[in-house]
């Protein structure tokens, strides 16, 4: 195992065990997961890219009440590590390619890792009820071994959700590029400002009154992006 893709499995256990087990010092959100994995793999600049985008989709998608929350640490880190892998592999100059399936990549990992956070809280409640017991019982230090347990587990879970997703990621991301990585070039140059759009929307409707205003927001910055980004191209 290569040493990058080591601490991208150390950092995604990290964060896995920041957004629920312990500390919660906001590491685990996509911004800053995105430009700490962009550090481990020298592209500090695409890690940002990428955690920036995604991190307007985490904000859309805030858990409220008993929701399982989609997994937004892993998908900064996924989605990060895929744009720099993808960028050792096309020209400089096409910072969209890998940006878009960094996202892409992202995106996925952040869905179907809400079933493994839903298993983690499951294993949790059993691990509370066992150490309600063994409190009851007259042996009050199980509190502290069962919090270091849940650490433990948070991290171990999502160190393996992490390298598995992003092995997944990276081989689709490979896969299609060779298919016709012309072609997704020129899909990403569209669809990347598409999504700054898309995903600034739909952060305004979760943080802003809902009606005309945040829509009207949502439809001025997907024209205003992917106007500049067409003034940009030509």
């Amino acid at each position: 195992m290569s040493p990058a893709l080591l601490l991208t499995g150390l950092l995604g256990g990290w964060l896995a065990a920041d957004a629920t087990a312990i500390a919660q010092l906001l590491v685990s959100q996509p911004l800053v997961g995105g430009a700490l994995t962009g550090l481990v793999w020298g592209d500090l600049a695409g890690g940002v890219r990428v955690g920036a985008l995604l991190q307007l989709f985490a904000l859309a998608g805030l858990p409220l009440g008993g929701r399982t929350p989609h997994d937004h640490a892993a998908a900064g880190v996924v989605g990060a590590a895929v744009a720099a892998i993808v960028g050792q592999s096309v020209p400089g100059p096409l910072l969209a390619t890998p940006a878009l399936l960094g996202v892409a990549a992202g995106l996925g990992a952040a869905l179907a890792g809400q079933p493994v956070i839903h298993w983690v809280r499951v294993r949790n409640e059993g691990l509370v009820r066992w150490a309600e017991a063994e409190v009851a019982a007259g042996r009050p230090g199980a509190l502290d071994a069962a919090q270091w347990l849940g650490v433990a587990h948070a991290a171990a879970v999502g160190a393996g959700y992490t390298l598995a997703a992003l092995g997944l990621a990276a081989t689709a991301a490979r896969w299609v590029l060779a298919y016709d990585g012309l072609a997704v070039q020129r899909a990403a140059v569209i669809a990347l400002p598409a999504l700054w759009g898309v995903g600034a929307g739909v952060a305004a409707r979760q943080l802003l009154p809902a009606g005309r205003g945040a829509l009207a927001l949502f439809l001025a910055l997907l024209v205003f992006l992917f106007a500049l980004r067409l003034a940009g191209a030509a």
